[in-house]
């Protein structure tokens, strides 16, 4: 038996075949994770040969986004815009939701804003990648005034991105030992 050793980015075939295993078997507790949840929510699973003809599934998160749209002025306002036209980057999509540029516009409402930044950070598969990566994912599909600032903030008050950040310092010197008392 012989043991090679690669050095950083040349062990690339290792990593991906170990994270290929690891991804598919996740997958797998995913699929049975969802049916035991679907079964817990009393709806009951259909047959493979079944067909089904109209399945909408939608998140709550959206129907909260529409409700508070309402109550928003400066929504009302955007809505307008989208409804006159012309160089506006709003538009009103067939589900009664505003979009900015193809994303969710959010309402400005501290609480739905905390709720969206909570389920998008405390998700099983969330890993609390820093404020960037979590700004770049929700820039995604959603969109309100100020959400950078917003992200960074809710990032550096998470324990867990703050426990996770790297420690970005020189190391301080050699340790030196200290004399041990008589």
């Amino acid at each position: 038996m012989e043991i090679i050793y690669h050095e950083g980015k040349e062990n690339v075939v290792a990593n991906v075949l170990s994270r290929k295993s690891v991804h598919n078997l996740c997958m797998a507790m995913s699929q049975v994770k969802l049916r035991d949840e679907v079964e817990n929510m009393g709806i009951s699973m259909i047959r493979k040969w079944d067909i089904v003809s109209d399945l909408k599934i939608e998140l709550e998160l959206y129907a909260e986004i529409r409700d508070k749209h309402k109550l928003d002025s400066r929504v009302a306002e955007w809505r307008k815009q989208a409804e006159v036209g012309g160089t506006t980057r709003f538009t009103n999509n067939e589900d009664g939701s505003l979009r900015f540029n193809g994303r969710w516009c959010v309402a400005d409402n501290e609480e739905l804003k905390q709720s969206i930044l909570t389920e998008a950070q405390n998700t099983p598969y969330s890993v609390h990648p820093g404020g960037d990566k979590f700004y770049k994912d929700l820039k995604k599909t959603l969109w309100w005034l100020g959400i950078k600032k917003v992200v960074a903030e809710f990032v550096a008050r998470c324990l867990n991105c703050v426990r996770l950040k790297g420690v970005h310092k020189r190391p301080q010197g050699k340790v030196k030992s200290l004399n041990v008392p008589k």
